[in-house]
């Protein structure tokens, strides 16, 4: 989706055996408010086996392939393969609204100091008591940045970045394959500048890693997410792996 000129906008959407979500995500992102020759969708082909790849290829989006699975290595294949001065993070299985890329526009527009964007995410098909819970954690999240500068939780699926921000921090950590694209990279771009929050930008995602029985989701994010994170990050290499992927 580029024309003569670089695009401003590169929207990174890693896929894994996504044919069942692929082309809801793909229809909302190539239906943005936003001119078509400022924004390119680059999906990432992370060693699928299903038709992911086929559903990719009808869609105005630069296919490349991360033949290594690990959806960290995908989002650094798509970020060096990208155009734009504006990096943003997508997920396969989720859905954006018409004005989501212009409103990230917007936000560096008004605010030229800033080095990030994280948005909020609303999950589709959980419980009360689950959605309620990521509302309050946002919504800490919220007053955390507006008090301090700061906060710990993003989302994946809806955080823009500056490449220069990129650049500096020397792109994704390959050796984090759990939370490497989220907490740790929040915490390393706060360091360049202002990261803020504006939950007009959000997006709905599907709630398959949260589906299934309480200890599943326990091992998924005790010991994949926490301990797999602190344990790597602490190591600086990967000794942990990232959990079974969930389909």
């Amino acid at each position: 989706m580029s024309g003569k000129r670089s695009p401003l906008i590169s929207v990174i959407v890693p896929a894994y055996n996504e044919e069942k979500y692929l082309a809801f995500c793909l229809k909302s992102l190539i239906s943005q408010d936003f001119p078509s020759s400022r924004y390119e969708i680059i999906v990432v082909d992370n060693a699928s086996t299903d038709g992911t790849v086929q559903i990719a290829k009808g869609f105005p989006v630069r296919l490349i392939r991360e033949p290594r699975q690990s959806v960290v290595l995908a989002r650094q294949a798509g970020y060096k393969a990208s155009l734009g001065q504006i990096i943003v993070s997508a997920d396969a299985d989720t859905i954006y609204p018409s004005r989501w890329l212009s409103l990230i526009e917007d936000s560096f527009l008004r605010r030229p100091g800033i080095v990030g964007i994280s948005g909020w995410i609303y999950f589709t098909g959980t419980p009360a008591w689950f959605n309620y819970l990521i509302a309050l954690n946002q919504k800490i999240n919220l007053i955390l940045s507006r008090l301090t500068g700061r906060f710990p939780l993003v989302f994946a699926a809806n955080f823009a970045f500056r490449r220069s921000a990129m650049e500096q921090i020397g792109g994704y950590p390959v050796h984090l394959p759990e939370l490497g694209d989220q907490q740790y990279l929040l915490s390393k771009i706060l360091t360049l500048g202002p990261v803020i929050i504006r939950p007009e930008i959000f997006c709905h995602t599907s709630s398959r890693r949260h589906r299934g029985k309480l200890g599943k989701i326990i091992i998924h994010n005790g010991w994949y997410r926490l301990l797999g994170y602190t344990v790597n990050r602490i190591a600086h290499r990967q000794i942990i792996g990232p959990a079974p992927s969930t389909r």
